[in-house]
């Protein structure tokens, strides 16, 4: 403990502006870590790009015994654009933007493949698609119900398919947002 009193206290003073230092590198590179980069922001972009939130509302307000093609169209192909996107683009570095796309993903794949089990091919006009089967009949209770059923299960995949767009899309934004205000503020 004796040697210690022999320091001058200009050295103490170096070594704790060093050390002072070396934790304000250390924390702002922590924090800049935590910042999604540039192909994150690309990814995002492009998986927005990909579902339109039109059609996702549409069939919210279509009646389905007749549902345009161009509606299903438009799920199946941002399926597939997810699809690509997830093997072909680099993952999120961040770990609640990458937990919101699968989610989307899954919630959309949902979707899709409900809409594929369920929908006809309309009998007069090959672009409009119904969910009436064959011999389905309004007057008859039991068809009714059933048709119910399929209603109200389509009905709660696709809010589920909305609120994890409207999820995705919002974090995403507010993660951007605050990386844009960080480097203007830095500059």
């Amino acid at each position: 403990m004796e040697w210690l009193d022999k320091i001058p206290n200009g050295i103490w003073n170096i070594l704790a502006g060093l050390i002072g230092w070396f934790s304000k590198t250390i924390f702002d590179a922590w924090q800049k870590s935590r910042r999604p980069f540039k192909q994150d922001k690309e990814r995002y972009e492009a998986v927005i790009n990909a579902i339109d939130p039109v059609y996702l509302h549409y069939f919210r307000e279509a009646p389905l015994n007749s549902i345009e093609s161009r509606a299903t169209d438009s799920l199946h192909n941002a399926f597939y654009v997810l699809s690509s996107i997830r093997k072909r683009k680099p993952k999120y570095l961040h770990k609640k933007l990458d937990t919101l796309e699968s989610e989307l993903f899954d919630a959309l794949a949902d979707v899709v493949y409900f809409l594929s089990m369920n929908l006809f091919p309309h009998r007069m006009r090959g672009d409009i698609y119904t969910m009436y089967w064959d011999n389905f009949d309004e007057l008859n209770r039991k068809h009714r119900e059933q048709f119910q059923k399929i209603k109200n299960e389509l009905m709660r995949k696709i809010d589920r398919l909305i609120a994890a767009f409207e999820a995705f899309r919002d974090e995403g934004n507010r993660l951007f947002a605050e990386k844009l205000v960080k480097e203007n503020s830095d500059s």
